[in-house]
């Protein structure tokens, strides 16, 4: 059973948060909780008009909100340099860096024999290489400002319990949470914060195209027999950035309903 969740947010007024891949669901949800929050908020998509209108709807519910929009492709390194040099040019650095953008790992043949090079390729070069060079820019702005500042980066369980049929999203998810602990060692020296959080099962709209059968087996699946809810993520995601816990880095923080606690579903259980 979903329980509401109803505790106070941190304050993060004087805080510049940019979320990448937050035009809908999850990202959307990290975004608005951080501007409810008093943070100075970039709302990241891959085209313009649709940062700007995801920007535009979290100040109709935040009306005291700084919302900004930023776009760039995660594929293509030239487009993510400019558009954190437009952020430079305009004193919308961020201090906090929630990497939530990825490439599915979808297409026409995603089967491991079945995948082209070029096809692993832009997987990883969206969910690994793109990211971090995100983190790069973020960090090395932060290191020359003396500032700390917290990196977020949003993984999935997949990356260590693989989903079939899509090896490339899984590796790149399983490299993402390596990449996540080396980065934390490194940038702890500039009070950095970086850690991961491992999602599972998380409730999106596209749940609601699925048969009542394929409900059920999901929900029989979980311990907890729910998905997880969006802003349970957010609200972990804003507790790690609210440096609560200074000495938490290089974590990966598993919230799935109780998923990798499992070696089988309870119905197969011998």
């Amino acid at each position: 059973m979903t329980h509401p969740i109803s505790s106070p947010l941190p304050d993060f007024t004087g805080h510049t948060v940019l979320v990448t891949g937050s035009t809908q669901n999850l990202g959307h949800t990290i975004a608005l909780l951080f501007a409810r929050a008093g943070a100075q908020t970039i709302v990241h998509g891959r085209a313009r008009e649709d940062a700007e209108a995801a920007a535009c709807r979290i100040k109709t519910d935040t009306p005291s909100a700084e919302v900004h929009a930023t776009h760039f492709s995660l594929g293509d390194n030239a487009s993510i340099e400019i558009a954190f040099a437009g952020l430079a040019e305009r004193g919308l650095m961020p201090d906090i860096l929630v990497n939530n953008a990825a490439h599915l790992g979808l297409g026409e043949d995603t089967s491991f024999l079945g995948q082209t090079p070029e096809f692993f390729g832009e997987v990883i070069g969206a969910n690994l290489i793109g990211t971090s060079r995100c983190c790069q820019l973020a960090a090395t702005h932060l290191r020359d400002l003396g500032k700390g500042g917290s990196i977020i980066n949003i993984t999935s369980l997949a990356g260590e319990r693989p989903i079939w049929g899509r090896s490339a999203y899984c590796a790149s998810k399983a490299a993402l949470e390596g990449l996540t602990r080396a980065m934390s060692l490194e940038l702890a020296q500039h009070d950095i914060q970086v850690n991961c959080i491992s999602a599972g099962y998380i409730w999106t709209p596209r749940w609601n195209d699925l048969t009542p059968e394929q409900l059920a087996r999901r929900r029989a699946n979980a311990p907890c027999h729910e998905p997880t809810q969006q802003d349970e993520i957010a609200r972990l995601t804003l507790f790690l950035a609210s440096r609560q816990a200074p000495t938490l880095i290089g974590s990966r923080i598993v919230i799935d309903g109780g998923l990798n606690a499992q070696q089988v579903p309870c119905d197969v259980v011998v």
